[in-house]
Formats: structure tokens, C-alpha cells, sequence
């Protein structure tokens, strides 16, 4: 029988613990077998867990059509997770995931993998966090920068108009110039209800540290961490009229994500 150098290395610890009287057997079973256990009731635990939510709709799936090849390589990877984490939010997109794997007739492994990885390194909070990132559009999500762009805006045509109305003398291409920034002047209000109007529909502001409970300062590490993995941005990158670590919207890994784990 041959080991890989991790087994190597365990068997070599076991070894080194056992021989040390009492306090090295009482070591070797906390450490080792105690852990293994716990692992193995995880394990048991999850999978008697999908027996019953996929109660109901496991006759929908086509078992004969199934890649067991890739369908195992999901299951290898989402049982080995099980195994590391008693997180149950962890547990329930990882449901949902063996869930949308067996109801596809078009598996893509490395996609399905990526999931799992992002799933074993989110938080609580962080999933909360997407979540309410997803549940608004693109276009929601500029609004509130839209609304400071469009202040900036009306504040710049007043500006431009006190400095036509300045002038000593107007020259004939002020008249149109200023009937055009009036003209412009009127629309802003509108367009700024409107996203505001629009912003009051979503239930709770995924900006905002208070919508998840947290403090300020939990919440942008949070935030940080989403964007160190590719799933939320920073709308200061985009423009230059907003502070940092205050407008952030979803990416479009952050969506095929949320998405898969929302079917």
C-alpha cells in the first residue's frame, strides 16, 4: 500500500503521540479519530439532509442521462466541504448546488466547482450581502450615483447660468445656450425622483452596514473581501464624483452565482 506525503506525515504524528504514555493516546484519539467522527456525522448528517429536500422531485431526474464521471467529481468536492464546516448556510447552497446538478442535462464541472470554492469561503454576512446586491437591477444599483451625478449636474447649469447673467452684454448665442441649460434644468427633478422613487422599492439598501446588522466597520470588510473575490465592485472606480467604499454594485460572477443558488 502506498501513502501520499499527507498520510505520511499524519501516520508520523499518530505515531509520535501514541508513544507518549496516556497523555499521547488521550491526544491521539481527541485530535485524530475524535475529528474524524465529527467529520463523518457531518457527512451522514448532509446527505440524509438532501434525501429530504429533494423529496418530491427526485422523480424528475433522468438518471440515465447523468455523467456519473462529472456528476462525481461535484459530489467528491461538495462532501469533502460538508466534511470541513457545520455552517448551515454553507450546507444549504451546497443542496442547492448537488440539487441543480443532478436536474441538468448540461453539466458544466468547472463552473460548478468555482461555486463551491466561492461557497467555502463565504460568510453569513457575506451571503446576505450578495443576496440583497442580486435581488436589484444594474440600473437600481447606478441610481444612487446617477442621483449624485445629476445634483453635480444641476448644480453646474445654475452656475452656468449666474455667469451668462453676469455678462455686461449677452451675445446672441447665450440666448440659446441659456434656453438649453433651462430646458435641462427642468428635466433634473424628474430624473431624480424617478431613481428615487425606484431606490424605495427594493426592501432593504445592500449599501448600507444597518441593513445587515452589522457596524460600519464589519460591513466594508466584508464588502472588501466580495470584491477581492470577484463578486461585488466599487462604483468610485467608474467615476470620480463618489468617495471610495461607499456605492458598490454586483458583478457578473457575483449574479451567475447568486442565480445558481437561487433556482
Amino acid at each position: 500500500m502506498t501513502y501520499t506525503k499527507k498520510e505520511h506525515k499524519v501516520s508520523v504524528v499518530k505515531g509520535i503521540l501514541g508513544a507518549i504514555p496516556y497523555a499521547g493516546t488521550f491526544l491521539n484519539e481527541v485530535i485524530f479519530e475524535a475529528r474524524s467522527r465529527i467529520k463523518q456525522e457531518r457527512v451522514n448528517s448532509f446527505i440524509e439532509e438532501f434525501g429530504v429536500y429533494i423529496e418530491g422531485v427526485s422523480d424528475q431526474f433522468n438518471f440515465e442521462s447523468i455523467d456519473s464521471e462529472q456528476i462525481g467529481d461535484v459530489f467528491e468536492e461538495i462532501i469533502t466541504s460538508v466534511s470541513k464546516t457545520a455552517s448551515n448556510h454553507k450546507r444549504k447552497v451546497f443542496k442547492q448546488i448537488l440539487l441543480n446538478q443532478l436536474s441538468s442535462q448540461d453539466i458544466d464541472t468547472d463552473e460548478t466547482l468555482r461555486f463551491i470554492n466561492i461557497t467555502n469561503e463565504l460568510t453569513k454576512s457575506q451571503l446576505l450581502i450578495l443576496n440583497a446586491f442580486n435581488a436589484l437591477s444594474d440600473n437600481v444599483l447606478k441610481y444612487k450615483v446617477q442621483i449624485i451625478e445629476l445634483e453635480n449636474e444641476k448644480q453646474d447649469i445654475h452656475n452656468q447660468i449666474s455667469d451668462i447673467h453676469s455678462k455686461y452684454v449677452e451675445s446672441v448665442g447665450d440666448d440659446k445656450r441659456l434656453s438649453k441649460l433651462e430646458e435641462r434644468l427642468k428635466v433634473i427633478p424628474r430624473l431624480i425622483k424617478k431613481r428615487r422613487t425606484a431606490l424605495k422599492t427594493g426592501k432593504i439598501n445592500p449599501n448600507s452596514h444597518k441593513s445587515f446588522g452589522l457596524t460600519r466597520e464589519v460591513y466594508i470588510i466584508e464588502v472588501h473581501d466580495l470584491i477581492a473575490k470577484g463578486l461585488l465592485f466599487d462604483f468610485a472606480l467608474k467615476t470620480q464624483i463618489i468617495d471610495p467604499f461607499v456605492h458598490f454594485g454586483i458583478t457578473s460572477l457575483g449574479r451567475s452565482f447568486m442565480n445558481y443558488i437561487s433556482k
